[in-house]
């Protein structure tokens, strides 16, 4: 009976210790699993976090940058910045009235639809802008330049046409009065199409020998100058925005003249543009 005795202790010592296995063995699963869980879980939270800052930018309307009006900029007298003679309904400006800058009553608009990739936008600045200036000079008319991204495919992939658009809006947001220099310069240095764009460096070099200021903040937002508006895309969206608009509007190419609203080709022909543009205004003598 003793044997026996023993023999059953044992038994029982060996179920009492497997029984402290299993369930040491399943106190460690369960362990793992609610970290396993709760791993997951703040994973999601994190993704969900992630997703939600990436909604909430999205949905976040196109920032505007001071001194656009109707996405562009309006050119008067001595290439200084003004309101358009009509303002929109809704937008405020502290820029002067085009009556105040030497407009006349019977002042035309010019509005052109530009892409600083696009070859013939260069052309047509070169065979008119001494037109327009003359006659935005005198009065007779303002001219609307609308900057669009149409032509991103042609840079290797780097958005140059956005990018540039950006920097203009970058830096007229704070200093309108370098507008007209920093389109001319650059067309002067406008990247062929089909090669690289230019890089943010070179696109703030070329903005600093126009004459802007890159370490200037910006006029919509103390903590972002130029420079950062540059290189963070301050403008990007609404480059987006602005770009879909127009071709919501019905523009079909860059450069797209109006007058006064309607749709003229004569944009090649320096002479026949400004027929065009006094028959609109009731200067024409011919």
């Amino acid at each position: 009976m003793a044997k026996n005795s023993s023999g059953d202790d044992k038994r029982n010592k060996a179920r009492a210790n497997a029984r402290q296995i299993a369930a040491n063995q399943a106190k460690k699963e369960k362990t793992a699993k609610t970290v396993l869980y709760v791993g997951i879980g703040v994973v999601i939270v994190a993704v969900l976090a992630v997703v939600g800052v990436l909604v909430f930018q999205q949905s976040k309307p196109a920032a505007n940058p001071e001194n656009y009006i109707a996405d562009g900029i309006t050119v008067g007298k001595d290439e200084a910045l003004v309101q358009p003679l009509k303002m929109p309904e809704g937008e405020s400006s502290d820029l002067p009235a085009p009556s105040e800058a030497g407009a006349k009553k019977d002042a035309a608009t010019v509005t052109v639809y530009l892409d600083f990739q696009c070859p013939g936008c260069q052309a047509f600045e070169q065979t008119n802008s001494s037109m327009l200036k003359k006659l935005a000079d005198e009065g007779s008319i303002v001219v609307n330049y609308k900057p669009v991204s149409f032509l991103d495919r042609m840079s290797s992939g780097n958005e140059y046409s956005t990018r540039a658009a950006n920097l203009a809006a970058c830096a007229i947001d704070s200093q309108p009065e370098k507008a007209m220099d920093l389109f001319d310069a650059l067309y002067a240095q406008q990247p062929e199409e089909g090669g690289d764009g230019r890089s943010d460096e070179e696109l703030l070099e070329v903005a600093e020998k126009a004459g802007v200021d890159t370490s200037k903040k910006l006029s919509s937002d103390s903590e972002q100058t130029v420079k950062s508006c540059v290189s963070e895309k301050g403008f990007e969206k609404f480059v987006e925005k602005s770009s879909q608009d127009a071709l919501d509007d019905g523009v079909e190419a860059t450069p797209w003249v109006l007058i006064n609203g309607k749709h003229t080709d004569k944009t090649s022909d320096a002479q026949a543009l400004a027929a065009e543009i006094l028959k609109a205004t009731g200067e024409f003598k011919g």
